[in-house]
Formats: structure tokens, sequence, C-alpha cells
């Protein structure tokens, strides 16, 4: 089973231009936010809202106060107290730890503008707050008035004894409740200094570098989970359900032409494996457009013939045609041609002989009647033991259906970046229809690439359990 992280790895490998390209449009943005910002200073007073309750208690109250002062709503408030600072960028709060104090801190654009607004920004909110606190004393102090001279009002206007008791009493909790400076803030230190913040450029920009690096490659691995396209072998089982029984990389270097001689051979030997009996047909059905399954079936025939097995190739994608202009298999299913040696070209430097498309006319489809195709297969294993027919794409030529359903074994060519998840549900569909003997399915990279070998291509082949036959695969609808 394929490591997952070596999943993550090739997909991200596989989009490392637009990983790039993330990271540069994040590095610009960064570069240009930075080249807007200048030195600023910052202004610290420290503040207490100490009492007589416990630390910890305090510290609690202390959070609360500067979490307020760091409401924006509340900012903009104070921020229209007479003789507040205008020439600052901004204010907020900072509490310390386990204790009742906190820092109010004011930034601006000179040490200057900083030392002198960070003691007025702080008055004002110190102020706020204790006006607050006096304001509610106060409310408080007149509603026990107002109770007190209800019930004794009159008596008091009387000289009653137990009045003027009563009213030693009222001054007695005001006094205690004016005393009490629990809540109230204290200013512990004024502004002594201004620190200046420079705008770290350097450090934004390797932030930004490295961030726009990790955004690169979550937009990577988004789009290859996205995309229905496939490009890898996992792809084709986390998208179809279809197992790969082998990955034929691209060709370009003489390493990549190494490589890809070598996996060929690989699915020559296990072509060979699978059909002991002789004569023997393999259908190479290719599940889109594309000249994979030319290329497959080629690599076949050769591999097979450089063994010593009779091997023809018979090119029966009679709707693209091989442009040889020789009869052959649309001239056999017609019925002029009755004599398979007629149509086979004598062996090559590849070793097989080849039998090309012949004529089809505008509907190759009228041509393979299943009698016409079996009585071709069967006239070819008189002649080799090896027949491999190369029909047109499955999801658009209904006649590869019947070849596959003929043929001793099926092997699906799908192509790297141009075969669709919808072909393959197409193609699958199409040969669990017939019940067709299906070796399995080749991923290959047609293309002629530089560079070294992707880790896609470099896996260890084949793996044993994918040459069972395919699951079923079902389209959803």
């Amino acid at each position: 089973m394929t490591n997952t992280l070596t999943v993550v790895v090739d997909r991200i490998w596989q989009r490392r231009l637009l990983v790039v390209a993330v990271a540069l449009v994040v590095l610009f943005g960064a570069f240009l936010t930075a080249q807007g910002e200048s030195t600023t200073y910052t202004s610290r007073v420290l503040v207490s809202a100490g009492s007589t309750r416990p630390p910890t208690q305090d510290a609690i109250l202390a959070q609360g106060y500067t979490y307020y002062l760091n409401d924006p709503t509340y900012q903009a408030n104070l921020k229209q107290t007479p003789g507040f600072p205008t020439d600052i960028y901004g204010f907020s709060a900072e509490f310390v730890t386990g204790s009742p104090l906190f820092v109010v801190q004011v930034t601006a654009a000179t040490p200057e503008a900083a030392k002198d607004a960070a003691p007025k920004v702080t008055q004002a909110y110190v102020d706020d707050v204790n006006d607050r606190l006096d304001a509610s004393r106060n409310e408080t102090t007149a509603d026990m008035t107002a109770a007190m001279m209800k019930v004794w009002g009159d008596r008091l206007a009387e000289g009653d004894p137990n009045a003027f008791s009563a009213q030693v009493q009222l001054q007695q909790q005001i006094d205690h409740l004016n005393s009490d400076q629990s809540n109230r803030l204290t200013i512990m230190q004024s502004s002594v200094g201004a620190t200046a913040q420079s705008p770290g450029t350097t450090r934004d920009l390797a932030t930004a570098l490295v961030g726009g690096l990790l955004l690169g490659c979550v937009v990577a691995l988004l789009a290859g989970a996205a995309t229905r396209r496939l490009y890898t072998d996992y792809d084709v089982v986390e998208k179809t359900g279809v197992r790969t029984f082998d990955v034929i990389p691209a060709g370009g270097t003489p390493a990549r032409d190494a490589r890809r001689e070598v996996t060929l051979r690989h699915l020559a030997n296990l072509i060979a494996r699978s059909n002991t009996e002789l004569p023997t047909s393999v259908a190479v059905v290719p599940v889109s457009a594309g000249v994979g399954g030319d290329r497959i079936a080629r690599a076949i025939a050769e591999h097979r013939a450089a063994q010593g097995a009779r091997a023809i190739l018979v090119n029966a994608d009679l709707r693209g045609g091989d442009g040889s202009g020789q009869p052959g298999v649309a001239e056999y299913l017609r019925g002029p041609i009755s004599d398979v040696w007629d149509l086979a070209t004598s062996r090559g430097p590849a070793g097989f002989a080849e039998i090309a498309t012949g004529q089809a006319g505008s509907d190759p489809y009228r041509l393979f009647d299943r009698g016409r195709v079996r009585a071709l297969i069967d006239a070819i294993g008189e002649i080799a033991e090896l027949a491999i027919i190369l029909v047109p794409p499955i999801s658009t030529a209904p006649e590869s259906q019947i070849v596959a359903d003929l043929a001793d074994s099926t092997v699906l060519v799908i192509e790297r970046g141009q075969t669709t998840a919808r072909d393959v549900h197409d193609a699958v569909r199409a040969v669990n229809q017939v019940g067709a003997q299906v070796l399995g399915a080749v991923l290959v990279d047609t293309a002629d690439r530089r560079g070294p070998l992707p880790r896609w291509a470099r896996r260890s082949r084949p793996d044993p359990a994918a040459t069972a036959p395919l699951p079923e695969v079902r389209t959803a609808p």
C-alpha cells in the first residue's frame, strides 16, 4: 500500500510550480506591506487594580480591565474624551500574569509623541473607570439616604432621638462605602521612555515566504484531490477504485528511457505469466484517446517477440487508422480477404508481424460482427502464439467491448494527465457488462521529460495484489 506521506509529497511535487507561484504572491504582498511601514515608538504606563482582596481576585479584575480597554467600541468612545491625544497610532493594554497590575501602551510616530500621549491616555482611562465607580457609589448613597428619610424623615424633623440614631448609622454606612477603594484604578508608574519598534522587514519576508510555501502546499494538495484527471496510480485507486498493476514512466533522458524499458519488460513478463496457454490473444484497450495504447501494444509485441514468441500486432483501431493504406483488419472483417497471411507484414527489426487497420469506412462498428471477430482471432492463433489486439478507446468505441469480450485477456491503458476518472468508470463498466477477463490497468506517461525520475515512477513494481481481475466499479449517477 502506498505510504500516505509519499502520496502527499508526490502531489506537492507534481504541482511544485503552483506552490512556488502561491509563495511568490504571498511574498510580494508582504514586500509591498513592508515598504509602507516605518519605525514606531511605544511608551508604557503601569496601572494597578489592587485592593485588600486576595491577589487572585485582583488578578482576575486586572484581566477584565485589560479586555475592557482593548475593546474597539470602548476605544472609539474613549477617544471622544476632551484632551485625548490625536497624534498616536493606537493604544492597548496587557495584563501582568498572576498580579493586579496591567500596562497601558501607546504607539506613536515619534518617541516624544509616545511619551507625551501615554500618561494622557492612561489618565483618561483611569478617570473614566473611577468616575463610573464614583457615580455608582453616589447613586447608592442617594438611594440609602432616600430610604432613611422615607422612614425617619418626619420623626427627624420632630427631634426624635431614634431618628437621629438612624441618621448616624446611615452616615457610618456612607463613610464605610466611601472608604472602600475596591475596583478603583491607580497609576503606579508614568511613562519613563519610549521603545522603538522597527518594521522587521527581513523577518516579515521570511515569515511570509514560509507561510506562502505552506499555503502553496495546501493549495497543491487540494488541487490534486479536486482534479478529475489521473496522474498517479494512487489517483487511480482513490478516484476510481481500480488498482493499476504497473506504471510506465515517461522517457526523454537515458535514465528515463532505461527505466521505461525495464517497466515495459515487466509488463511483457506479466502478460506471459498470465497467458500460459498458447495460442493466446490480449486486447489492449485504451481508456481515453491518446498514443498510450499504441505504444503499450507495440512494446508487448516487441518484447515477447524478443523472447522467441511468434507475436502479431493487430491494429483494430479502425477509427484512428494507421495511415499505411495497406489492407488489414477492415478487409478481413468485411470479407474480401479471408487469409490473415495476406494481411500480416513480414517481421521487421522489431521482431513481430503486424496487421494494419485497412479501410474501415464511415462507421467501423458495422464491421465488428462477433462471428467475424472470433474468426479473425482464431485465424491469427493458427499462425502465431500471441496476438496483441489494439482497439480504440472503449469509452467512445463500442466495438472495443466486443474485442475485449472475445480476447483471452484484456489490458486497460490509462494515460497520465489525459484520462479522467469518468473515463475509467465508463471503461470498467463496459468490460464488466460483458464479463471480460481483465488482467489489470496500466498507467502510462507518454511525455518526453527531462530531470530526475519522480517518486511515483521509482516505486517497485508490480504489486502482486494488483494482478487480480478488476473489481466492478459503479459509475455515480
